[in-house]
């Protein structure tokens, strides 16, 4: 599939459901904003390598940790969601939000600071826009394309999907599933989780190049972070 050199963009917007600003030289946050009426949610998910932050700068987002879900608001300041912890957020409903017109904004970035983050969301907005363009195949609808390339970026870069509820039972089928999607992919259809096309080579070079003062300097700056606010049980 022909690919579109996205690797100077700073932002990809998809109308009506979501914005993804990426970090400047200054800040390793992506802020995502989402407008009034969408659907988006960032999926049920976690992370193996890497603790969240996640700070509301705008409006309000009913936000899932676990089996605990609150509404946050920018008072609340940041909420640091831990390795293995399942979480997953999107608009808090209209009751919660007071019919409010104004976009949600939230800021996200990851310890350690490697750039992971950014490398995740250029490949998927990247797929995604261009796989819009351009058909996958005979053998394979659009959707399915989609959802294979997602699923072979989400191994490459530490984020993973819930299927199952037990611990145990859903870290093996978890690893299963984007294990054998990846590898399968690459084999038979050429997918991969990173392109060059879609990543700037600075963030990449920047990963391969971290040293030991850079993971101290952000656990520095983990320490100064670290807040959560008492969440409420899932109804």
């Amino acid at each position: 599939m022909a690919r579109t050199n996205t690797s100077g963009r700073r932002s990809f917007t998809r109308k009506g459901s979501v914005r993804y600003d990426l970090p400047t030289e200054e800040s390793t946050s992506i802020t995502i904003t989402l407008p009034p009426g969408s659907t988006w949610t960032s999926g049920l998910h976690w992370h193996e390598t890497h603790t969240e932050f996640i700070k509301i700068v705008q409006g309000k987002a009913l936000v899932t940790l676990g089996t605990l879900q609150h509404v946050y608001e920018p008072k609340d300041g940041v909420i640091q969601v831990e390795r293995y912890e399942i979480h997953e957020w999107g608009r808090a409903p209209a009751e919660e939000e007071q019919a409010t017109e104004e976009d949600l904004i939230v800021e996200e970035w990851n310890y350690p600071a490697d750039g992971e983050k950014e490398l995740f969301f250029r490949n998927l907005n990247s797929v995604v826009s261009d796989c819009s363009r351009t058909k996958p195949g005979p053998f394979m609808t659009m959707d399915a394309w989609i959802d294979w390339q997602i699923l072979a970026i989400c191994h490459d870069f530490d984020n993973y999907p819930v299927y199952l509820s037990n611990f145990y039972l859903r870290w093996a089928a978890t690893h299963v599933i984007l294990f054998i999607t990846r590898w399968l992919g690459f084999l038979f259809l050429g997918i991969r989780g990173r392109y060059e096309e879609y990543s700037p080579k600075q963030v990449t070079k920047a990963k391969l190049q971290k040293k030991p003062e850079d993971e101290e300097e952000s656990k520095d700056d983990l320490q100064t972070s670290q807040w959560r606010a008492e969440p409420r049980r899932q109804s």
